[in-house]
C-alpha cells in the first residue's frame, strides 16, 4: 500500500553519506502535529501558473449548518424546533479541507497507487457480493 516516487535529483546515501546502489533503506513514519483524517467528497484545482505544480483543493460536502434555530419551551422542557424561524443558507456547502501542491512525478505515482487501491476495493466488493449471494441460496 506504499506510494513511492523516484526522486531523480536526490541520490540515496547511508548514515556515513556513502552512495547506496543496492541493498535496503528504512523509511520511518511520524504523524505531524496537523495530522488528521479528512473525509473527501471531491476536489477542485488546476495547474499552477509558472510552477509546473498541480494544485488540488480537497473538500467535503454537507448541508449548511443553520445560523440560528428557535425551539419551543413547554412546561420548562425544550420542545420542537420552529422550522419557519430557522435562518440558514440554501444549497450545498463545500468545506475546503486542504490544498495539495503536487509535482508531476508525484501526481503520476498517486494515479498508479489509486488505480491499485481501486482495483483492490472492487475485487473485495465482488467477493462480498458473491459471498452474500451464496448465503441467500
Amino acid at each position: 500500500m506504499d506510494l513511492a516516487v523516484k526522486r531523480k535529483s536526490l541520490p540515496m546515501t547511508d548514515k556515513k553519506g556513502e552512495l547506496l546502489t543496492d541493498g535496503e533503506i528504512e523509511f520511518h513514519f511520524e504523524k505531524s502535529n496537523f495530522f488528521r483524517v479528512i473525509h473527501v467528497d471531491g476536489a477542485f484545482g488546476g495547474i499552477s501558473p509558472g510552477t509546473q505544480m498541480i494544485h488540488m483543493s480537497i473538500f467535503s460536502e454537507r448541508q449548511p449548518i443553520p445560523k440560528k434555530v428557535v425551539q419551543k419551551i413547554q412546561h420548562g422542557v425544550l420542545g420542537a424546533e420552529i422550522l419557519e424561524k430557522r435562518e440558514s443558507r440554501s444549497g450545498i456547502f463545500r468545506e475546503l479541507e486542504a490544498d495539495l501542491a503536487i509535482s508531476l512525478d508525484v501526481a503520476v505515482a498517486l494515479r498508479v497507487w489509486l488505480d491499485q487501491r481501486i482495483n483492490e476495493l472492487q475485487q473485495a466488493r465482488e467477493i462480498l457480493v458473491q459471498a452474500h449471494k451464496e448465503t441467500k441460496q
